[in-house]
């Protein structure tokens, strides 16, 4: 991937995250990156180069409800890179960001 496509899915991602994660409001979507970046020593900036901790992280934070949330950011993820989204039932955060660049534009 080329240097501004890697900046572009940076910015992508992490307003994916914000987005997704303000369903809880502002003060707890920090307190939950304060949270991952503590236990699993990854902050926000670094999600996307780990984004099977980020993935771990909601998942023991919110169990199978990391899943929605994933979801959630994975959609945010596409609209944010002008791509269409298809949910996949077995799809964790890890699928949407590793495929973002294979999935199929928008016609």
């Amino acid at each position: 991937m080329a240097k501004g496509g890697v900046r572009e899915l940076r910015e992508a991602l992490l307003g994916a995250a914000d987005q997704g994660l303000m369903v809880f409001g502002e003060s707890v979507r920090h307190t939950i990156y304060h949270y991952i970046e503590r236990k699993y020593n990854v902050g926000r900036e670094g999600i996307l180069d780990r984004p099977e901790i980020f993935h771990e992280a909601l998942d023991g934070l919110f169990g199978a409800g990391a899943k929605v949330i994933e979801r959630l950011i994975g959609k945010s993820l596409c609209d944010r890179l002008s791509l269409d989204f298809q949910a996949f039932e077995n799809w964790t955060l890890v699928d949407y960001v590793r495929n973002s660049g294979r999935l199929s534009m928008p016609s």
